[in-house]
């Protein structure tokens, strides 16, 4: 499924990168949203498979995947709470 959507999302990302790289008054590029452009092809799948609604899914797709982009900041990585592993399952306590 991911290397469909990553298929149909292609075009789209190539267009955005040429838009990020030409667009000089932002400071750091664009990247499309892989989640959401897999939720959208989750979407219109039934729509793509009918012959009727093919051009529409697409479109639907593309206008999707095309609002949907995100800001790549470099060396943004904020460390994860980490919680220490219960020795047990919750449902077996001690009495």
């Amino acid at each position: 499924m991911m290397s469909f959507c990553a298929v149909l999302a292609f075009p789209i990302e190539e267009k955005v990168k040429k838009e990020s790289e030409e667009n000089n008054s932002t400071k750091h590029t664009n990247k499309i949203n892989r989640t959401s452009a897999l939720s959208m092809l989750q979407n219109i799948s039934i729509g793509l498979f009918l012959k009727s609604m093919q051009k529409q899914a697409i479109e639907a797709f593309d206008n999707i995947v095309m609002r949907t982009i995100e800001v790549v900041r470099p060396g943004r990585i904020i460390p994860k709470k980490k919680l220490p592993k219960r020795p047990y399952h919750m449902n077996y306590k001690p009495l």
